[in-house]
């Protein structure tokens, strides 16, 4: 059974927290300040960490960089959970190497599917090595039909908690994913991964998601179906995704069962 460590300071929280958990199979304990937190991970050595920004006697992002320094905690999963709405804070925590950012209040269920991705269980959420099974060519043997092609979507979304939550529910849907953070990164995982379908944030580090749109279109030849995600109103981005021939476009925030069709119908159209 995985254990998980919850450090946070409102007992509300970590006994809503202890009962979900245990729920889903898991063991707990729980520390409500940032020195009790530290000794509790070197003395359990705990498989994750829930971890409050917000402590008594220090704070969640200076507990996640001592712990980083001890061996035995050095890999461990942490999950950050705040009431605060800092913009740098995604950053900040992604220095520490953070599993998950989660702002309060949050959904659980998405928690318990980013828990469970950071501890393994839900399987990889990129491109598999091989995508086929190989043939028996044993003389008496029949000969075995290549498994179903897994359809593989590209996520381009600077929000990891967005992002991680897009991934997980497509994978349930029975889709690979490979995750880029910026807009960079967006057109070299496109041109080398040649996705079947790309998920694009149009508010993006480095360059907008209207620029990766059109370097994608330009460099394949047989470019994948893009469609684009906001949280803008501004009526000239939808112009501007039409223009671009856009498989789709959503305003956040948006139903997620509404995106899963408009994928299904670019990927399963018959």
């Amino acid at each position: 059974m995985k254990n998980i460590l919850i450090i946070d300071d409102d007992p509300r929280i970590v006994s809503a927290l202890q009962v979900r958990l245990q729920a889903g199979g898991y063991a707990t304990a729980a520390a409500g300040d940032a020195v009790t937190g530290r000794n509790l991970a070197v003395e359990l050595l705990p498989d994750l960490i829930l971890l409050d920004l917000t402590l008594p006697y220090g704070d969640g992002l200076s507990l996640a960089r001592q712990l980083r320094t001890v061996p035995e905690t050095r890999a461990t999963p942490i999950i950050f959970i705040t009431a605060h709405q800092d913009e740098n804070l995604r950053a900040r925590t992604m220095e520490v190497d953070a599993a998950g950012l989660f702002e309060k209040p949050y959904d659980a269920d998405e928690l318990l599917a980013v828990i469970a991705h950071a501890l393994g269980e839900t399987g990889t959420l990129h491109r598999p090595l091989a995508r086929y099974t190989a043939p028996n060519t044993a003389a008496t043997a029949p000969r075995l039909a290549p498994a179903p092609v897994v359809k593989t979507i590209l996520i381009v979304e600077d929000d990891p908690r967005i992002a991680m939550a897009l991934a997980l529910r497509l994978k349930t849907a029975g889709y690979e994913t490979a995750l880029a953070h910026d807009a960079r990164a967006g057109i070299d995982t496109a041109l080398n991964e040649r996705p079947d379908l790309v998920l694009l944030d149009i508010s993006l580090p480095e360059a907008d998601g209207f620029t990766v749109a059109e370097r994608i279109q330009a460099s394949l030849a047989a470019p994948p179906p893009i469609i684009f995600l906001t949280a803008s109103k501004r009526p000239e981005f939808r112009e501007r995704a039409t223009q671009l021939r856009a498989a789709g476009f959503f305003e956040k925030p948006y139903e997620h069962a509404t995106l899963l069709a408009a994928v299904r119908e670019q990927l399963e159209p018959y």
